[in-house]
This record gives C-alpha cells, structure tokens and sequence, in this order.
C-alpha cells in the first residue's frame, strides 16, 4: 500500500520564510536601484581607507567622527580634482569652439577638400553639419542634468561612506553574522575583496595614466595643438574597451595628415600603432598585477556591463561587479562543490 503524503510543517514554514525574505529583498533592492551606484562608490572608498582609519583612531587616537571627515577631504581632492580638471578643460575646449566657430568651419572645409582629393571621400556635407548642430543642441541639457544627478550621488556617496567609516566595528560583527561562510573563508573573501577592489580602482587609473603620457609625448612631438588637452581626453577614454585610445589618436592622425603635415600624421599614426596601445599591455603588466591578478578579459567585459547599467561610473563599477561575481564563484565552488566532492566515498571497482 502506499503510503500517505505527509507534509513537513517545519520544512514548508522555512521554505515560506526563504521566499518572503528574497521577494522582499527584491524588491528592495528595485525601490533602492537608484542608490546603487553611490553605494558600491562608498563601498571602494570603505575598502581602501579602512587601514588609515583604523590608524587614525587606534594609533593617534581620534576621534572617529574627525577621522571619518579627515578621510571624506582627502578623498574629495582624489574625485573631483580630476573631475573638474577635466571639465575646465573640455568648458574652454568647447566655448573657443563657439567664439571661433568660422574659423572652424572654415578649416573643416580645407580638410574635407584634402581628404577629396586623396581618397576621393566627401567628410563634411550640410547634411552633416546639420545633423551635428542638432546632436549638440540636445546634448546640452542632458549634460546638465547628467551634472546634477552626478552630484547627487556624490553626495549619497559621502553619506553612505561617513556611516560605514564611523561603524566598521558594526559593519564587521554583521557581515560575520550574516554572511553564510566559516570564519577562514570570511577572512579569505575579505582578502580578495580588498585585493580585487584595489586592482580596479587604483590600477585602472594608473594604467589610463600611463596612456594619457605615452600619448601626450607623441602628441608633442609630431605637432598636435594642445597636446596636454587631447593627453588627459586619451587618458580618459583609455579605460574603454577594445577601441580605447584610438578614438583620439586615430582621428588625431588623420587631422595632422589632411591638415598641417602629411608625413607628422603618418608619424603619428605609426606611433599609436607601436607605441600607445602596446602601452596598456606594459603598464598593466607591472601595475596592476602588483595588486591582484585580474584577467583582462574581466576588465573588458565588466567596463561593457558597467557602462550600460551603471553610465560612466560603470568603467570602475562595471569590472569591479564582475571580480565579485567571480569571487563568490570562487568561494561557493571551495565550500560546496569541493567539499562535497572530498565527503563522497570512493566506490570499490
């Protein structure tokens, strides 16, 4: 006969319990997406600044309020100093563009009758020009309040970072709580999380660097005006995938060989193909393998994924999701998968 179905009463409790606890989670998680990325800014800076905090307030005894401040003012100077550099430049770039528009045109046109003449290839139509007028005019409001949203999560970002920086105690005892994993691997995640978070954030950028003045000395030497300007735009765009720097270098070229010199835009195009990409290679090399051995193919991947989610912020989020993901690969395939492995008997043959 068989026997009646009997339902475990503890089992569907905790199966009820476990799917409450994620949809809730879930959504949460879609009423809080629009924190999300002043969050993970917070959780860099946390990462990074947590030993100095920890020397601040045990070492030199302060306070952790004053600490948390002292480590906000430093890494302010670390965000938008190079943020504001970057859009005073590209204001003054932009507004000679519009005091000097004629003059612009104008040689816009002798270009496009040497690039007619050699390649028989018509750049600039009214056509164009139009479309370009159009493109601008829309870009401009959506700059400025890309600018505003930018502060606002700048601001949250700050607001997260004093809370976790002013409770690191709390922070510690609950991800020990919560977390499901032994003391050893919760150490170890924290290792990885700091190594991989340090590999992407400062890595990263001294690689861009490393471009910016690989560039920036071609730039000067084959005679491409404001060289320092187009070696901070190259630094910048370095850290986007596959193409990178060669959206400057490339076109920089061609407008050195259309315009002013045919054999300084062929010097030039020669010397981004030897010199400016194998750069990236090199730099990474010593740079960031000094701090955690990240495959290039996350780097790629993740600056794809971060820009669509996250927009320009994404070039440093976007890797850094990727390296999580993963790590808790990682680490679910040494607590379960191996251990299961090591726990199965042998069978006899």
């Amino acid at each position: 006969m068989n026997e009646p179905i009997r339902f475990n009463r503890s089992n569907l409790s905790r199966n009820i319990a476990y799917t409450a606890i994620h949809v809730f989670a879930f959504f949460l998680l879609y009423q809080l997406s629009d924190f999300i990325t002043p969050f993970l800014g917070a959780l860099i800076f946390y990462v990074l600044f947590t030993p100095f905090m920890s020397k601040l307030t045990l070492n030199y005894r302060w306070r952790k309020e004053w600490s948390a401040l002292c480590i906000i003012i430093v890494s302010l100077f670390i965000v938008l100093i190079p943020l504001l550099l970057l859009s005073y430049m590209l204001y003054e770039k932009v507004n000679e563009v519009i005091s000097n528009h004629e003059a612009l045109l104008e040689f816009s046109r002798t270009i496009n009758q040497r690039v007619y003449e050699l390649a028989g290839i018509e750049l600039i139509t009214a056509e164009n020009i139009k479309s370009l007028q159009t493109t601008f005019a829309e870009m401009v409001p959506s700059l400025l309040g890309q600018s505003f949203y930018l502060l606002g999560n700048i601001a949250m970002m700050y607001f997260m970072m004093y809370y976790m920086l002013t409770n690191i105690e709390r922070i510690t005892q609950a991800t020990n709580s919560y977390l499901p994993f032994g003391q050893e691997n919760i150490r170890l995640l924290a290792q990885e999380l700091k190594s991989m978070t340090v590999s992407n954030s400062i890595g990263v950028p001294l690689v861009a660097v490393a471009q910016g003045i690989a560039a920036g000395v071609g730039y000067s030497v084959f005679g491409l005006p404001d060289p320092i300007f187009w070696a901070v735009i190259t630094a910048f765009v370095s850290i986007l995938p596959v193409i990178g720097t060669t959206l400057v270098w490339a076109p920089a070229a061609l407008y050195l060989m259309a315009g002013s010199s045919l054999m300084m835009g062929i010097g030039l195009l020669v010397y981004g193909g030897l010199v400016i990409i194998n750069i990236d290679n090199l730099a990474r090399l010593f740079i960031q393998k000094q701090f955690a051995d990240v495959h290039p193919a996350i780097t790629i991947f993740g600056v794809i994924i971060g820009l669509n989610l996250f927009g320009l912020p994404g070039l440093i989020f976007g890797p850094l999701m990727l390296s999580y993901f993963v790590m808790f690969i990682k680490m679910y395939r040494r607590l379960y998968v191996q251990t299961e492995a090591s726990a199965t008997p042998e069978q006899p043959s």
